[in-house]
């Protein structure tokens, strides 16, 4: 960590206080600054249900090691480490399960979609937030997983192409602490519904209702070329599901560009 070596416990209202008791996370800390909230977590993952947040990142990244950094205090940024009761195989949905979380914790304020596999864009347009998980070595079933999500930051017409923030849309956002609690809260509820029998499925059920990706046609670049087609379902795994002439694709990895509506 950079500009605070010792974190400090992140303050709670006590009704803020109450909603995260009912769920696995916590304690909470924060940090002025820190190169990432996920490489300083993926240290403790011991410390199951551990939060971090910081007000800024210096070495935040997200796929392909893409490089992101707003200006102190702009935006939420958190990390936290889960522990999924459920078979290991499951750990890759606990991204989409984040996303998911942040679309319920928007609803009233800015209406959402997941994007696959990892990002969550506002229906008005622009990526307002990125996500990316990390596996610990320690444990299978246990994960860090880290958000970036754009509060003020960047204005409208500036910033990253594709970026927006809930400002930039004009949804005002007076406490970034209650907006992570709310995630908080409602990432539990898609955590225990993934770790039912069922759980994938009822998941993927949930993905395709707020899914901005299935039903476009999209590209895909992953390191063996780029794949064009419609994006027409998602697997119970997470995976995207492809159909051009050459038949049906699935994708369990990829960069995905939205080309057009179908």
């Amino acid at each position: 960590m950079n500009a605070d070596l010792h974190p400090k416990p992140l303050t709670l209202l006590p009704e803020q206080q109450k909603k995260l008791d009912q769920t696995r996370f916590g304690p909470g800390e924060t940090v002025a600054e820190t190169g990432s909230t996920n490489t300083d977590l993926l240290t403790r993952a011991d410390e199951k249900g551990l939060v971090l947040t910081a007000q800024h990142q210096t070495a935040g990244r997200g796929r392909l090691d893409r490089t992101w950094e707003a200006p102190p205090g702009a935006n939420l940024l958190f990390s936290v480490v889960v522990q999924l009761q459920a078979p290991p195989e499951r750990t890759p949905l606990v991204t989409p399960a984040l996303a998911l979380a942040l679309v319920e914790a928007l609803q009233g304020l800015a209406p959402a979609q997941v994007k696959w596999p990892n990002d969550v864009l506002l229906s008005s347009g622009g990526k307002v937030a990125g996500i990316l998980a990390q596996g610990t070595p320690q444990d299978p079933c246990t994960v860090v997983v880290g958000m970036g999500c754009n509060i003020g930051w960047p204005p409208a017409g500036q910033g990253p192409p594709g970026a927006t923030s809930l400002a930039a849309a004009g949804a005002s956002v007076a406490d970034p602490t209650e907006l992570l609690i709310k995630i908080l809260a409602a990432f539990e509820h898609q955590l225990k519904m993934l770790e039912l029998i069922n759980g994938p499925e009822l998941l993927r059920q949930e993905l395709l209702k707020n899914s901005a990706t299935v039903g476009q046609q999209v590209r895909v670049e992953q390191p063996k070329g780029e794949l064009i087609g419609q994006a027409v379902d998602l697997e119970p795994s997470g995976s995207l599901v492809v159909q051009n002439a050459q038949g049906r694709h699935v994708v369990s990895t990829g960069d995905v560009i939205h080309l057009r509506s179908v």
